[in-house]
């Protein structure tokens, strides 16, 4: 059967079910399909490929471990587990909120969802426990500060290990050092009586758990989420614009899936950008065909970067405040001069950018950007990237959009990546 026959079959086939199904067509609000940030239901997609969900439960049924879900960021560690778990079935803390061990058990008795009162079938030891539980999360929410010790943190514990809580810690890397070995020890011996914890990381902080805490090394599982197959983000278009009545080219959903950075996030981005372009926000009464233009979809890519890209681009590139002015370097293509971070972002983005870059690959990018006699010494380039790393830890909201280490920089947010590959390709940085 020829390309096009395949075609036209394939659009007969659509409208028929969008024929025979119009009589119990189910509206649904674009907002409630490409969810981008949030927690997808008809947009799911499970993977099934890679037996991620099969492979968190039976370390979950196993029990008696830390279990370490990781992957890059924004490509769906959280909504895996909340999937797996269920809303009702875990208290998180999301460790980008926590600079102190008080702040952690604050913040996970908040989360829980403790009964108003309780009925004393148990012992008067339970029972004086959880009344406790109970006035501590009312004064809580009330912002009383609480004061925690090894006894209510493991009557904490206990309730959520007695009512099968797992505790869910989300960017675990985020917690100072002091705090994440805190956090561990205290968990250490409820996990050893049958506690659920799953600390969510990004790749190259998978073991931070057992750095902090040797004696973890043997309650240990990894679970990782690798990056995103085109394939696949290609699903969440063919699952969400079906059940909004729409039926797109499939040349833009496979531009939309090279452009995502293996981040479901971005795919989900875009297809909402998609429908907002042509002012769909719920399902079509009578299903339509869209085909969008290349200046269409570039609008998208140019909307989302300048909004989920570029602020966090302007952060970096203005460095820390300084009282005295840096010095302009140098182009050799005589464009506008550049300040060390700007030259450096600059550098970093012609890597492609790359997620994991080595300080001779910025260096190279260097001496291609800057007339030989103003480009940087190592040392102020990693005294910039230095001061960057800070900035994306302590100026910038959630996970840290990209770190310093060791002589390797690691670029951690898609958004961030796809906004200096984007404007590299059209106006250029700087």
């Amino acid at each position: 059967m020829s390309a096009h026959r395949r075609k036209l079959g394939n659009y007969t086939h659509f409208w028929r079910l969008c024929r025979l199904s119009r009589w119990m067509i189910e509206y649904l609000k674009t907002k409630n399909v490409f969810v981008a940030g949030g927690m997808p239901s008809v947009t799911y997609v499970d993977r099934v490929a890679l037996d991620l969900e099969k492979k968190l439960r039976t370390e979950i049924r196993d029990g008696y471990k830390v279990i370490c879900v990781t992957g890059p960021t924004k490509s769906g560690k959280t909504v895996l587990t909340r999937h797996v778990l269920g809303r009702d079935s875990s208290a998180l803390v999301n460790g980008g909120q926590v600079a102190s061990s008080e702040e952690f058990w604050s913040l996970l008795l908040q989360d829980l969802r403790l009964p108003e009162s309780e009925t004393e079938t148990g012992s008067e030891q339970a029972s004086i426990g959880i009344r406790y539980l109970v006035s501590a999360q009312a004064k809580a929410s009330e912002g009383v500060t609480q004061t925690f010790n090894n006894n209510n943190k493991k009557t904490m514990l206990e309730f959520m290990r007695d009512n099968d809580l797992a505790l869910v810690v989300d960017d675990f890397h985020y917690m100072p050092t002091n705090v994440q070995r805190e956090v561990i020890r205290s968990l250490k011996s409820e996990i050893f009586e049958g506690l659920v914890a799953i600390l969510i990381a990004v790749p190259h902080r998978a073991f931070d758990a057992i750095g902090v805490e040797r004696e973890m090394e043997g309650r240990f599982a990894h679970v990782e989420i690798p990056a995103w197959f085109v394939s696949e983000l290609k699903e969440i278009p063919q699952k969400g614009f079906p059940n909004l009545g729409m039926q797109v080219s499939s040349s833009a959903v496979e531009e939309f899936a090279e452009e995502s950075n293996g981040s479901p996030l971005l795919m989900q981005r875009f297809c909402s950008r998609l429908c907002h372009h042509y002012n769909i926000e719920e399902t079509l009464s009578d299903p339509k065909e869209f085909n969008p233009s290349s200046n269409a979809v570039e609008e998208i890519f140019r909307d989302v970067a300048s909004q989920f890209g570029f602020p966090t681009f302007e952060k970096l590139a203005k460095g820390p405040q300084s009282r005295s002015k840096r010095i302009d370097r140098r182009q050799i293509s005589n464009e506008k001069a550049l300040d060390i971070y700007q030259a450096v972002l600059r550098a970093i983005a012609n890597t492609g950018p790359k997620e994991k870059i080595h300080y001779n690959d910025i260096r190279d990018e260097l001496r291609k950007i800057l007339v030989d006699s103003d480009v940087p010494q190592k040392h102020e380039v990693s005294s910039a990237l230095g001061h960057m790393s800070g900035i994306a830890k302590d100026e910038i909201q959630g996970e840290p959009v990209l770190e310093w280490s060791d002589d390797f920089l690691y670029l951690t947010d898609p958004f961030l990546m796809f906004y200096m590959r984007w404007s590299q390709r059209s106006s250029g940085l700087g």
